[in-house]
């Protein structure tokens, strides 16, 4: 799992001949971003024919070229997010040699990042105290691979507290890396925004990379993906997490949570595994990578496309008989062990079907689930940025707090 820093991807970009045009280094400072939300993005190209930004809207925005061979373009306002892009250079995509900023995917570095800040939960507000983010590696005896996790601890964290803090392990989607809710879902900031604020309890964060095996997202069909990756994450990453850090040991001091595959995983896992888990997240959830609910036309199309995206989702169901084989365990007496079971998905979102069907089964076994739909939103990071802060503000509160009767 070693990769290149990102200074290290810099400087080589800085020096690479790419299709032939030489990449300069220069003072240009790219991105630049404005108080109203512009940003300026610039290139030192001299060489190149033609350059584009890929990624920031729907189509590319063309750069132009000064007389030092510097290229530019300047957006319009943009809403405040974190955005990936990358420069085209006669038609070769790269990342931004002046940006040390990156959006992680699996075995690479696809595309640099630039934030618009603004007034939302996953931003850095000024003053704040803030929590620290540690990096852990580990062997992993069910993959038989090395591989890393994540530890966010809140601010002013007492290693000797007397009351152990509670623990959310927070999962990623398919292709992304262990790091993903941190670099580009921004948990990190909204944990101490939420925190500093009284919003939320002062929590430990987990971040573990979320593939049942060594080969990452390519084995995401193999039927013991989900089920190995939740024996690591309750055999390995747990213990490990418990003793190096001062966490609560029980069930309603956990909770487990992730968005697409990592939705998928963290109901396969906080479901079967209630004697752990008291809280439980499922963000825009990839219910169709359980290997006992796949229908034969599911398999294709999932490994076509990603699996929020309405081209691999669009009529993605799930096979219902095999549902209780699934969480063989969980009925209506479930409801008595678990605090929060909270279901997210948008309307646009190819997965909302899935979701719903989930749903409804859950209430044929009579378990009590939250299950909220955001309209016209798809497959996308500021809709489960938003859903993790709602999300946390309900975490290891008592249940005339968190909304449960």
């Amino acid at each position: 799992m070693k990769r290149l820093g990102a200074s290290t991807t810099r400087a080589l970009l800085l020096t690479l001949t790419i299709a032939g045009v030489a990449l300069a280094q220069t003072s240009a400072i790219s991105p630049e971003v404005s108080a109203d939300g512009r940003v300026t993005f610039r290139l030192s190209a001299p060489n190149a024919g033609a350059v584009y930004i890929r990624g920031i809207t729907q189509q590319p925005i063309a750069m132009q070229k000064d007389a030092q061979g510097v290229w530019s373009a300047t957006t319009e306002a943009l809403k405040p997010d974190l955005y990936g892009y990358s420069f085209v250079v006669d038609g070769l995509s790269i990342t931004d040699p002046a940006n040390t900023r990156v959006r992680p995917s699996y075995h690479s570095v696809r595309q640099s990042a630039v934030l618009v800040p603004g007034t939302l939960p996953w931003t850095r507000q000024p003053d704040g105290s803030r929590g620290a983010v540690s990096h852990h590696f580990y062997h992993s005896a069910v993959a038989n691979d090395d591989r890393d996790f994540f530890v966010y601890t809140p601010p002013n964290y007492d290693p000797k507290r007397q009351r152990p803090y509670p623990v959310l392990f927070l999962l990623h989607g398919l292709g992304d890396e262990a790091n993903a809710w941190i670099e580009v879902g921004g948990a990190n900031v909204t944990l101490d925004n939420l925190i500093n604020q009284g919003k939320a309890e002062p929590m430990i964060m987990v971040n573990p990379l979320g593939y049942g095996n060594a080969g990452g997202p390519a084995g995401h069909l193999r039927p013991g993906m989900l089920p190995d990756f939740v024996r690591m994450l309750v055999d390995e990453v747990l213990p490990r997490v418990e003793k190096q850090y001062n966490v609560s040991t029980e069930p309603t001091g956990r909770a487990v949570a992730g968005l697409s595959m990592g939705g998928a995983e963290a109901a396969l896992a906080g479901l079967n595994y209630l004697e752990k888990f008291a809280w439980i997240g499922s963000f825009s959830g990839a219910y169709n990578l359980w290997p006992l609910t796949r229908p034969p036309e599911n398999m294709a199309s999932a490994g076509e496309a990603p699996a929020g995206s309405s081209a691999a989702a669009t009529q993605l169901r799930l096979e219902a008989t095999a549902l209780p084989r699934t969480f063989p365990t969980l009925d209506a007496g479930s409801n008595t062990r678990i605090r929060l079971l909270w279901i997210a998905c948008g309307t646009s979102d190819g997965l909302v079907g899935v979701n719903r069907q989930f749903k409804h089964y859950l209430d044929s076994r009579g378990v009590k689930a939250t299950f909220t739909e955001a309209p016209g939103l798809g497959h996308v990071w500021p809709l489960w940025r938003q859903i993790l802060a709602d999300f946390a503000m309900l975490l290891f509160k008592p249940d005339k707090e968190n909304g449960r009767d």
